[in-house]
Formats: C-alpha cells, structure tokens, sequence
C-alpha cells in the first residue's frame, strides 16, 4: 500500500471523523506526589515505541471504539513512509501513513491505530513550570553498543523553568535525555504528563542544545477544535480467526506445534541455514559449517575452511553441493559426501552475508557488503558478472523457481530485481527507508517477500512491483522467511526471538513459536511442510514437528499457537 497517496475511496468511505471526548486537565496542587518509581512505573503503561523511516516515542492519549491516538513529535513521523506502533505489551500495529495529524505551529503529530486491546490512556495535568519541580522523562532509546537494541528508559530531573516558544517548546528540565527519546512523555510527581519530550536548540546564537518539552494544554487548545480520523478495519489486519465451531479450540496452553529438537551449535551465533531431505547444515559464527542429521538432529559431520565467519549457506537442489559465504569475502563450495572445498570464489571486498544457487544449479549468487551482487557460474567457479547499483551493502539474495529472475534486499531500504541470464535491471523497489534484512520468491516466482528492520514482512507482486499485503507483529527485525512448499505458508524469524507462522494469502497469523532465548536469524521448512527448523543466537537451534502430523502447508487444517 502506498501511505502517500490518498486511501482508495473504497477505503475512505469507512474513515468518519468524529470529535472524541477530551480528558479533563488537572491541577497538579490537588494530586498526591507519587514515589518515582511509581511515575515510572505509570510512565512504562503509557509510553509506546514508534518505529519506521524514522521513529521515536509516543503517548498514549485517547481512544475511540477500537482506534487508538498515540501523542508523539511530529519530526518523529514526519518523513512519509511504513510506520509501527509498539505497544507496552510488545505487540506491533500499523499505521495508515495518511490518517497522521500534524499539529499547526508545532512539533507534534497526532498518530492513530485500531486494536481490540486495552491500553491505559495517559493522564494530563497543566505544568506549573516552577524550577525545581521534579519531572520523569520516558521513551524508548537504543541500547549502547552494536546491538543498539530498543530499551525502555525514565529519567528523573528537575524543571529548570520556561523559554520563549520554539515549534511549540516552552519547558525546560535537566534530566538526561537520549536519542529515540522523542515524542515521550514528561510527567509530573503526580503521574500526569505536563510535555512531551523532544531535544530542541531553544538559544539564539548558541549550540548549546537543551531538552524541552511541548507543553499539553498547548496542545488541548488546537485538540478542542478538531477531529480525529478513525481507523478503517482492514480485512487484512484481522486477528488469528479460531478453528471452526465443530472444531474444539485448544485451550491457551495447547500447541500444535512443538520443539522435539532443541540443538546446540559449536558457535555463539548460527547465522544461516540449508535444509535438505535427510540433513541441514548451519553457518556458524566460528568459521565453521556444522552438518546435522535431519530430522533427528545428530551432528553429521562439521566442515572446516572458512577463517571468519560464516554468514550464509546454501544447498543445492540435489543435495550434493553446498556453498557457503563468509566475512573472511570468499564463497566456497563444498562436496557433502567427502566434506571437502571444491573450490572457493574470492572477488568481494567486503563480508558476503548471502548466497543462492539458482535451481537449475548453473548459477550462484552472492550479495555483499561492498554493496554489490556477484553471479558466478556453478561448474566452472568462473566470476559471470558483478551487479551494481545498491548505496547500501546487500542483505539477502533470492533466486525464482524457474531461474530467471534475481532479487537482492539491502540497508539502503530497496530491493533489486535483475534478469539472472542478462545481468540487466528489471526494477527497483522502495522499501520506505526500512533497510531490507531478508527475501524469498514464493514457489511460483510471481511474488517476493521481504523481511524489515521494522518487524514486519512485506509481500510485493514481482510483475509490477506493487505491494501486495504486509504481515505485521514482530517486534523486531526480521531476518529470514521461506515459504512453504505451494506457497500458503509464510514461515519469519525475528530477533525479537520468535518465528512466526503466516496463511500468505491472508496475512493471517496461524503459529507464534516461542522458545528460543536468542535472536532468531533463520528459519527454513521442511519439503514435506511438517517440520521447521530455526536457529540463531546462543547457538541455539531448535526442530519444531506438528504434534498433529499435519502438513504445514495446509492453512485450513492449522491450529493457531500461542505460548
């Protein structure tokens, strides 16, 4: 769907704008003072995580029927895209790009999403604006480090006073503020939020930057003039619908699903894997390629070579040949019967996070992070040709069932199609700034999903370039996908540490599989659709069977899984 553009009038026609009842502001002299632990413990139920081409945090501010109104910066959205909304609870809702409210003569937007849920509303108070008052400041900023992991903070501080307006910001305090702060709440010791946060320069001629906030009875003056958008239901934004009613539903408990294989890699992370009829094999952080027996699960064999690690793995369509990529910029080939290097490629200059054979087994691919693709020619390991044109290294790699046709998802938020014979550029498309961690052509070639930064896979028609449908509720990246045998199932692994189960033509969620302590890097199914097999962090891999011994593929006869 395009955000940009208008809704089709189909969809408009069920958007009404309706006034909402506004809360009420309070004094803050008449309410108790709460512990801060209290007011953060307040601010941690009303506070959510924005997240998208740019992103930040939110409050949450009214509701209307099942449509929510997240209070947020509007620098936080103000760039056109696919944006979430991540509730306290974990849980992800899209928003429709064109219902965002931008407030007039100021720094803030007004973002709405349905849920069935129910989230606490925030509660408001006027600010005294007295120095010296103290304040909690929240939001969700990214952990230190190269995880750089969404965290929830709240800081406490003091109000230091008021400034001139600037974009709205009057209110001034010193408590520590991070980036992805932005949007959040300020609250009193009451627990009713007085501002919403943003980093502002407020000082003529100066470059001393300051945290300010927005205060809400500034806001409550344009909100008692306005309506707000609701939230048209989409058909396909329905929750997991139950089994039919002759069909007794399990009770929450019960899982169709179930780890009969919990395995552990000779390696801290297991970054890839190629599953075959009787065995798969992973990519190991180590340098090594671990050959397990499947679906028992015994270590078969583990195959050495490589001198960083390995990135990705890749089988080919008999079974008898795997190709590995690997940080040390080389891709080998493996003989799985003896276990030995046929030969290695070298020609990248940078880590290769992908490789793909290409079904009639002519053809390699790999994508780099020197940004570009190489094909290279299966037989005689000679270097075909190098694909250009990505600004950003290159995530993933995907070739279509018949061989033809090439796709390539990169940081740069785009993914690529290119002609695998020729070499030529079919088209380009854009990924709304989310950088593009995963793809995977379904079985008949005519559409690629893709895995985001975001948490959420996108479905795009391969002959337009269209999206298709969007599959949201990770909460997370998500750094794989495969389809299933016919194309029904959509299998993702995300590092917010599950893998999720999608009827493909529904956007359904059939199967949540929860389990694993890691990120989840890949996940691949089985050619008969009865087993899954995931791996990632903490070297954990983990062989999920159909308790009922039913075919993955088979979306009408699937039970839903919630652990």
């Amino acid at each position: 769907m395009n955000y940009t553009k208008t809704i089709p009038a189909i969809l408009s026609a069920a958007i009404a704008l309706t006034p909402l009842a506004l809360i009420p502001l309070t004094s803050p002299p008449t309410a108790l003072a709460l512990t801060p632990d209290r007011v953060k413990t307040i601010a941690r139920e009303i506070t959510v995580r924005i997240q998208g081409p740019k992103g930040g945090s939110g409050v949450i501010l009214e509701k209307q029927g099942n449509t929510y109104y997240i209070l947020t910066n509007w620098h936080v959205v103000d760039t056109a895209g696919d944006y979430q909304v991540i509730t306290p609870d974990g849980k992800s809702h899209s928003v429709y790009y064109s219902l965002v409210r931008r407030v007039p003569g100021m720094d803030l937007a007004v973002v709405p999403f349905s849920s069935p849920q129910n989230y606490p509303l925030a509660q408001l108070a006027n600010s005294p604006g007295t120095s010296g008052k103290q304040a909690i400041v929240a939001g969700w900023p990214r952990s230190g480090g190269s995880l750089q992991q969404p965290i929830f903070l709240a800081t406490e501080g003091k109000l230091t006073g008021r400034q001139t307006p600037l974009n709205g910001y009057t209110l001034v305090y010193d408590n520590l503020v991070r980036a992805g702060m932005s949007g959040g709440p300020v609250l009193d010791d009451a627990g009713k939020v007085v501002a919403i946060n943003g980093i502002v320069r407020l000082e003529d001629n100066s470059d001393k930057v300051v945290a300010a906030g927005i205060e809400i009875n500034t806001f409550m003056k344009w909100r008692s003039t306005v309506s707000l958008p609701v939230v048209p239901q989409s058909p396909t934004a329905r929750n997991p619908q139950p089994p039919a009613s002759n069909s007794p539903r399990p009770p929450a408990s019960a899982i169709a699903f179930a780890a009969t294989n919990s395995l552990k890699a000779p390696s801290e992370v297991v970054s890839s894997i190629a599953l075959g009829a009787t065995y798969f094999a992973t990519g190991n952080s180590n340098g090594t390629i671990s050959v397990w027996n499947f679906p028992g699960g015994q270590l078969k064999t583990s195959l050495q070579g490589h001198s960083e690690s390995v990135n990705a793995v890749a089988m080919s369509a008999d079974g008898k040949v795997l190709v590995s990529g690997s940080d040390d910029k080389t891709v080998k080939f493996w003989n799985l019967e003896t276990g030995a290097v046929v030969r290695t490629f070298s020609g990248h200059s940078d880590a290769v996070s992908s490789v793909v054979f290409s079904p009639n087994g002519q053809f390699v691919a790999s994508g780099s992070w020197d940004k570009t693709i190489k094909i290279w020619n299966a037989q005689t390991g000679q270097l075909v040709r190098t694909l250009t044109g990505h600004s950003g290294l290159v995530n993933a790699v995907a070739i279509s069932s018949d061989s033809k046709t090439l796709a390539s998802g990169s940081k740069d938020g785009s993914i690529r199609l290119w002609n695998l014979a020729t070499g030529q550029a079919i088209r380009t498309i854009s990924g709304k700034n989310l950088s593009v961690l995963s793809v995977a052509f379904s079985p008949d070639g005519r559409s690629l999903a893709a895995g985001n930064s975001n948490g959420t896979v996108g479905l795009w028609n391969v002959g337009n370039g269209q999206l298709i449908r969007r599959y949201s509720g990770h909460t997370d990246g998500v750094w794989s996908v495969a389809f299933g045998r016919d194309g029904s199932i959509l299998v993702s692994g995300s590092w917010d540490k599950s893998v999720r189960i999608w009827d493909a033509r529904s956007s359904d969620l059939r199967g949540n599989l929860r389990g694993h302590s890691g990120y989840v890097t890949a996940v691949a199914i089985s050619g008969d659709g009865k087993s899954i097999v995931s791996a990632g962090w903490l070297g954990e891999i983990k062989i999920w069977k159909d308790r009922c011994d039913r075919a993955l593929l088979d979306p009408g006869r699937l039970m839903t899984l919630f652990l």
